[in-house]
């Protein structure tokens, strides 16, 4: 690991959500308290809001962490994730039973792999998108995606097949 990478926020963001979790996790007690508190630090210094211990992504990339809320409800991905600078995440009721369940199980938010979501988008779970889809800027995804493409609008609609892999190359 080169030294530069250590001055990168996404190093940063994903190395002080592994810290997060460990604690969270493996010490009983303070370590919930200890990572409440390294989250409200990532608010503090990034401007991205998240409970570390609800988040189970592979390799995710936050290029630009501000106004980015991620919240506690569960985000799960075995693949690559790249999220834009004010992407919200949040669920569509809090008495939804799919909501519920899923939340339990801290997986109201599912990606596959290769996902990228545009800057200041807006994501409602629960909801699943698979592997190899875009969600352009400004976009409102309020349904889950089942076929890979690039989707665009409020509500999202898919307008093309095509989603390459230029945004997560680099994970």
């Amino acid at each position: 690991m080169g030294i530069r990478k250590i001055f990168t926020i996404i190093w940063q963001i994903n190395t002080h959500i592994r810290i997060s979790r460990f604690l969270y996790y493996k010490i009983p007690f303070i370590g919930k308290y200890i990572s409440l508190f390294i989250d409200r630090f990532l608010l503090i210094i990034y401007g991205i809001e998240l409970m570390s211990f609800s988040i189970n992504v592979k390799k995710l990339s936050i290029t630009h962490p501000s106004g980015v809320l991620l919240g506690g409800n569960g985000i799960y991905s075995s693949g690559r994730v790249v999220m834009m600078a004010g992407v919200k995440l949040g669920g569509r009721s809090p008495k939804d039973k799919e909501f519920l369940l899923k939340h339990k199980e801290k997986k109201v938010f599912e990606f596959g792999d290769n996902v990228v979501i545009g800057t200041n988008s807006v994501v409602l779970g629960p909801i699943t998108i698979c592997d190899n889809v875009i969600i352009g800027s400004m976009s409102l995804v309020n349904k889950s995606i089942t076929e890979p493409g690039i989707y665009v609008g409020v509500p999202v609609k898919k307008v093309s097949d095509v989603a390459n892999e230029d945004w997560v190359s680099h994970l």
